[in-house]
């Protein structure tokens, strides 16, 4: 078995290593801290009523075609005039109409929510159990002179309608109301019908107002993420490379370990290529769904390498397959599928309807926590068996650096060398993990970061999104490296001592399977 840097890097050549790494950890940081943008913008419209009487039944209704005569300040005016529900449009623009503003193709993505305001109206009463049904129709047009529009997805959706009595008015809870895997227009307008045929929407209520939030990437986060993301692949695409070529030039057999490195690289190289940049110059709804894919593929890839890793130093035989790790990898498989069927019922669907969400009914809203369910219960199942092996390598790790006294005074320093750097990267992993959740915890905290934005100055959901992505970035390009086979003469300081080593002394692996025979 071939030596790994790991093993033979120079002190002084790993301490710059990881110098190097820390210093792009701490630049990602200053840059979403200092540079870049909240991750996220949105704005919120109050939608404007219209009464369309008079007005083509397929015509959009804007501020242009409503005009001053059509218009209604509120819902209560239209319910006074005796407005009728089918010809009761309520539309509204984003950016605001006549701002004079666009949207950007750097956000990406725009996702929205509607929220619906209720009257006290004695006569017409809330009832538990009500579903609101709502025509939708989205358009859109590239020039903010033109005068048409262009629909891009027009659908009919029903939701349950959850209200709670709050005093003297109702709350009622937020509904998913579109999402785009693109913002590849200026604008767009959204107009908005709900039906009363059949004995839709009679147990409502009588309706106040509409609120429509939308989000998106802001563009400043988006090109500060692309100009990382474009940086970490070079570098990838150049570690991969430098670990293929010594992985296939060893004249040796490819290692479990070793393909769970080169699995990881891949999946990074997927990670970091940036193809969001295709968006800027084409409409691609589904980058979305394959930024979700590429996530899921490193995090799994991840995983498994971890178990690999801990299970290959603290196994007591020295030569295992993947079937030795059948049922972690079944667990991560199972996660994995779970989150990409959830994925694909949401935002698959949502390429040809963006109105479309799982979380409308019952039904589907049931079917969608049984498959997050599900992956989170065999995600707990994996994080479980990675704490059990991690014990047993750091106990087994241990074990042998204490247990170097029957190594010969020659073949000593190197091997607890070799050992306490391994015993490194146990740490660094756990390290890493327990960064990462305190990070995503403090972007969680929005009150907390509101506090430090306005002392400070610091940025902490930015920030913290780039330092998670970095942490990511250099451990995983740290393991290609360090994981990579050593060449023959060329990367231990003493040559004369590495040729005794591989003369007479085993691999960390081998003296792992001799002490546990012992």
């Amino acid at each position: 078995m071939a030596y790994s840097l790991l093993e033979t890097l120079s002190t002084m050549k790993l301490a710059v290593t990881l110098t190097c790494s820390l210093i792009i950890v701490m630049t990602a940081a200053w840059l979403g801290g200092y540079v870049a943008p909240d991750p996220m913008g949105h704005q919120t419209n109050l939608v404007r009523f219209c009464d369309t009487v008079g007005m083509k039944s397929s015509e959009l209704v804007d501020s242009r075609t409503c005009g001053k005569n059509n218009e209604l300040p509120s819902l209560a005016n239209g319910y006074a005039d005796n407005t009728s529900a089918s010809s009761l449009v309520m539309w509204t623009q984003f950016p605001h109409a006549n701002s004079g503003l666009s949207m950007s193709k750097w956000f990406q993505f725009m996702a929205s929510s509607m929220t619906v305001e209720l009257n006290d109206d004695a006569e017409h009463q809330y009832h538990p159990g009500a579903k609101l049904s709502f025509e939708a129709t989205l358009a859109y047009k590239d020039n903010l002179n033109d005068s048409e529009w262009t629909v891009m997805a027009e659908s009919l959706q029903e939701w349950d309608f959850h209200c709670t009595r709050e005093h003297q008015s109702w709350n009622c809870d937020q509904i998913n109301f579109f999402e785009l895997g693109s913002c590849h227009h200026a604008t767009y307008l959204v107009n908005l019908r709900l039906p009363t045929y059949k004995g839709k929407n009679k147990l409502i209520g009588t309706l106040d107002d509409i609120w429509i939030t939308e989000i998106h990437q802001n563009g400043g986060f988006t090109k500060v993420l692309l100009g990382l993301r474009s940086f970490f692949c070079q570098v990838t695409l150049l570690v991969f490379g430098f670990y293929l070529h010594r992985v296939y030039h060893t004249h040796t057999s490819v290692t479990l370990l070793q393909k769970a490195v080169g699995s990881l690289g891949f999946s990074l190289v997927l990670l970091n290529a940036p193809v969001e940049c295709i968006s800027l110059f084409k409409d691609v709804p589904g980058l979305l769904i394959w930024s979700d894919i590429r996530q899921g593929a490193f995090y799994a890839f991840l995983v498994l390498f971890l178990i690999v890793f801990m299970g290959e130093h603290s196994a007591e035989k020295g030569n295992t397959t993947w079937k030795s790790y059948k049922y972690p990898i079944f667990f991560t498989a199972f996660t994995s599928g779970s989150l990409l069927v959830f994925d694909m019922s949401e935002r698959g669907r949502q390429l040809w309807d963006p109105f479309h969400s799982v979380w409308s009914n019952e039904s589907s809203r049931w079917w969608g926590m049984f498959f997050i369910s599900s992956a989170l219960f065999m995600m707990s199942l994996d994080v479980l068996y990675l704490f059990y092996l991690s014990y047993k390598a750091v106990s087994s790790l241990r074990a042998k650096i204490h247990g170097l006294r029957n190594v010969a005074e020659s073949q000593r320093h190197h091997y607890k060398m070799a050992l306490r750097r391994v015993f490194g990267v146990c740490v660094s992993t756990v390290l890493v993990g327990i960064m990462t959740v305190v990070l995503f915890a403090v972007m969680q905290y929005s009150e907390v970061s509101m506090k430090w934005d306005e002392v400070r100055g610091v940025n902490f959901n930015s920030g913290g999104y780039l330092t998670i992505y970095a942490l990511a970035n250099v451990y995983a390009l740290n393991l290609l490296l360090l994981y990579s086979p050593a060449a023959k003469s060329s990367d231990v300081d003493d040559i004369s001592e590495q040729k005794h080593l591989i003369a007479n002394g085993p691999t960390i692996l081998q003296l792992a399977t001799k002490d546990n025979q012992d």
